[in-house]
Formats: structure tokens, sequence, C-alpha cells
């Protein structure tokens, strides 16, 4: 296996930036959701302060992944349903889109919140906003409905890897597994 995608395949770099991404967002998406319930104090703080490290991490990783899918090959899709061509290209769209709106909103959200966002300890990303609880607020609402909106696109992506794999009997999940 090699590191580019080939016609037929994807490659090394393009399977582990889908497979870390994906463990991630989970991941994150999941802390998202317990946060909020937890009582203020250290471990809500924490978890709240690694889900925004994370959240800037996945951000470095979407755009990697993005950049890598401009500079290399795609590997040709398996069907020659034009309808599933179209739908694959869409939903595989508007997940970098999304994710993209997911993230930024993240960030906007905690700027205008608290400010610059601390990275692991490692670093600050940089305000985008000055602090202001109307565009806090805003950015809020976007950032919560849009992860309704990717796992509606994560749902639809795994029904179509089976729907793939065991109906039409092709390689489209085996060429993203190792």
């Amino acid at each position: 296996m090699g590191l580019k995608n080939s016609p037929d395949n994807y490659g090394l770099i393009s399977k582990n930036l889908h497979w870390i991404l994906a463990v991630l967002l989970l991941l994150n998406f999941f802390l998202g959701f317990i946060m909020g319930d937890l009582e203020r104090g250290p471990l809500r703080s924490s978890l709240f302060h690694f889900h925004k490290s994370m959240g800037i991490l996945l951000l470095g990783l979407i755009i990697l992944r993005l950049l890598w899918r401009v500079i290399n090959t795609t590997p040709i899709h398996l069907s020659n349903n034009q309808l599933i061509k179209r739908i694959s290209k869409f939903v595989h769209y508007s997940f970098y889109l999304i994710l993209l709106i997911v993230t930024f909103s993240g960030w906007i959200y905690s700027t205008a919140r608290a400010g610059p966002v601390d990275v692991f300890g490692l670093f600050y990303m940089p305000a985008i906003v000055e602090k202001n609880d109307v565009i806090g607020q805003i950015a809020k609402d976007i950032h919560i409905y849009s992860v309704y909106i990717f796992i509606s696109f994560v749902i639809i992506h795994i029904f179509a890897s089976i729907y793939h794999h065991f109906f039409l009997k092709d390689k489209t999940l085996k060429r993203m597994w190792y």
C-alpha cells in the first residue's frame, strides 16, 4: 500500500487522516454532549478546555485533509449510477463544509465568551471576534445545530458504506480500510 492514492485505492495518508479524524471527532462530539450536563467545577472546566483544544486540532486536521485531497488523486467511483455518484459527491463536500462550520463556530463561540483559545497548554489561538455575548450566543447555536447536521451526514455515510459492502458488493468500504 502506497502513501498516495491510486485510481483504484486510497493511500495510507488518506486512510490515516480519515480514521484519525473519525475517532477524534466522535470523541469530541461525545465530550460536547456530556460536558454541558456536568455541574460547574474542575472536571467540567477541564473537559471544556480539552474539547476546545481538540476542536482546534481537528480544524488543523480537516484543513490538512482538504489540502491532501486537492493535491492527490481520488480513486474512481465504483458505481456507474449517476445518482449515487452525485449523492456521494454531495455528502463528501457537505462533510467538509459542515466540519468547517462546526469548528469555526466553536472557535468564534469560545473567543466571543473568553478570548483566545488555549490549545493543550502549548499555545493560544487568537480571538477571531471581540468578546460579545450576542455573537457568542449566535455562534453557540450555529455550533450546536451544525453538529446535529453533521451527525445526520455521518449516519448517511455509514449506511452508504454498508449498502456498498453488503448490497452492491463492491470494494468501496474495503478501499478505505487497511
